[in-house]
């Protein structure tokens, strides 16, 4: 046994390399997209970066507290998550450190019913009373000049992902041209959530992630999916023609990289599905004899 006495200068020699260690990480931003399964991703990445580690901005109090931050309070963490803009998008910045981004895109005309019947369902949310007091119908929601509503229904995505302001009744051709480039070249990683084990995998190993199996979080339950018609939906791609083009745009980069790892990430894929569907049944089990059969219209919220 090794008894020997634990020096000062030894102590000191270890705190600096953790210190240097944590300065010299990327910092994580989560680029979170409303609706595009951002709920389950971030308890996923939960199981990697300790509680310290991780700056959460989505509550109105964590708006507030986090409008200016200064150098202190950023040490330390190693993820930055929210519905945020960035504060520099090429190169990426936040709070003024550089920042590796990670997103995830979803079909936009179906984000948009998503995210619509989820803000008119779930009673915590800071728009429920609005939409359900005034009646706020899909085509009122995509049209709206209110304020709370006006950027949400046209091309939403693209001013995310570009950080521009644009012409809402004409096609934003300069910030389409921002959010492709900053998807294709400035971005660290971009998923669909469409393809979400597949962009979970190589999202793995971006983050080096310790654990890649979940449960999905803060879904809307199939009966509370709201029936769009076809005018809405005609509608919906008529406001989001740049959302649209650049969704297709992710889609074709993201096939082209899969393609491209071949038959042993097709192997890869599918163990980890059988194994993750284990994972998710355990969880099922466990929570129903915990405190039973979960109701509402919302599966794991919140």
């Amino acid at each position: 046994m090794n008894c020997r006495p634990y020096s000062i200068a030894e102590s000191c020699s270890n705190h600096a390399g953790e210190m240097y260690r944590i300065m010299s990480s990327p910092l994580y931003f989560f680029l979170h997209l409303p609706r595009t399964a951002g709920t389950t991703m971030n308890a996923i990445l939960r199981d990697t970066f300790a509680r310290e580690e991780i700056l959460s901005v989505y509550t109105e109090e964590e708006y507030r507290a986090c409008r200016e931050i200064d150098t202190a309070r950023l040490e330390g963490v190693r993820l930055i998550q929210g519905h945020l803009f960035l504060e520099q998008y090429d190169p990426p910045r936040m709070y003024g450190r550089d920042v590796q981004v990670f997103t995830f895109l979803r079909e936009p005309v179906a984000r948009l019913v998503s995210e619509y019947v989820f803000l008119k369902t779930w009673r915590e949310n800071h728009m429920y009373a609005y939409l359900n007091r005034n009646n706020v119908s899909f085509a009122d929601y995509l049209q709206s000049a209110e304020p709370r509503l006006v950027y949400r229904g046209k091309n939403f995505m693209t001013r995310f992902f570009s950080g521009e302001d644009f012409d809402l009744h004409a096609f934003p051709q300069r910030a389409f041209d921002a959010a492709r480039r900053n998807l294709e070249s400035v971005f660290g990683f971009v998923g669909i959530q469409e393809r979400f084990d597949e962009s979970l995998l190589l999202l793995g190993e971006f983050l080096g992630l310790t654990s890649l199996f979940y449960e999905r979080r803060n879904a809307l339950r199939p009966e509370e999916k709201l029936v769009v018609g076809e005018e809405d939906m005609a509608l919906a791609r008529e406001l989001n023609p740049a959302d649209i083009a650049l969704y297709e745009f992710a889609c074709g980069l993201f096939a082209e990289r899969t393609d491209r790892l071949g038959r042993l990430f097709e192997l890869k894929l599918r163990e980890f599905r059988l194994l993750n569907e284990k994972y998710q049944r355990m969880c099922r089990l466990i929570g129903t004899e915990l405190t039973g059969e979960q109701m509402g219209p919302i599966i794991l919220p919140k």
